[in-house]
């Protein structure tokens, strides 16, 4: 009998800690700069006192934004990243950062509770979003703030930045075909960002929604799209 096997394809970036150059390089910095940019536009600093950010480990949020009020900066992500972690507390020392395994992390009894929730291109990746986001907001103060960036994937405008950042990933990844590209992010973005904002404006009354490039609010033709989400909306629907 014919045996049918998931393709296994040479996936380097993160083994060799290459996410930062793949993602970051090329025309991709200056988007993701604008990425960050908006995740903090006119955000009021008393949210930033206490900070957990969602898979930060690679690339963080931090470098982008106003370090005045910050008092605690917590990372969840991969304990491949520790290393990062160390050398960001060397830079920032006037803030206390800490660094949590997110394969070990028990919610239930983390006591400490946040004043904002920072997710930059992570959520997409998570293959039960709802229930995994709604335990997330445990750890969150009732007047606390929500940033979310995501990418508009599906989208045409996407599909076109995926074509070109193919070139420049390739050599990180390991891919010899575009497909190889193509099934990579089919595996690696689990949820559209279509229905994360489906999910989030059910649960929450104060959801606003920003584009990037383009003012028009239609994921479709847009390259990102940040969220930033009052905790204190939330409403739970029997």
């Amino acid at each position: 009998m014919r045996k049918f096997q998931k393709a296994i394809l040479p996936n380097k970036v993160y083994k060799n800690n290459n996410y930062r150059k793949s993602t970051y390089g090329g025309i991709s910095k200056y988007l993701y700069f604008f990425n960050h940019y908006l995740l903090d536009l006119n955000v009021n600093e008393k949210y930033n006192e206490h900070i957990v950010e969602i898979g930060g480990g690679a690339h963080q949020h931090l470098h982008y934004m106003s370090k005045k009020n910050i008092k605690t900066y917590t990372i969840i992500d991969s304990k491949v990243f520790y290393k990062d972690i160390v050398k960001l507390r060397s830079k920032f020392k006037g803030i206390r950062i800490n660094f949590i395994d997110y394969k070990k992390i028990n919610l239930n009894k983390l006591k400490f509770k946040f004043t904002r929730l920072i997710s930059s291109h992570t959520f997409e990746h998570f293959d039960n979003f709802e229930t995994q986001f709604l335990n997330l907001l445990k750890i969150m103060k009732k007047d606390s703030l929500i940033s979310i960036a995501l990418p508009c994937d599906p989208g045409i405008i996407w599909r076109i930045l995926q074509y070109f950042s193919y070139f420049n990933q390739r050599k990180f990844y390991g891919w010899k075909t575009f497909k190889e590209k193509d099934l990579d992010d089919s595996r690696d973005h689990l949820v559209s960002a279509q229905n994360i904002l489906k999910v989030l404006r059910y649960y929450f009354s104060d959801c606003k929604s920003y584009f990037f490039p383009f003012i028009i609010p239609v994921i479709e033709f847009n390259i990102f799209l940040i969220l930033r989400i009052k905790m204190a909306s939330f409403h739970k629907k029997n």
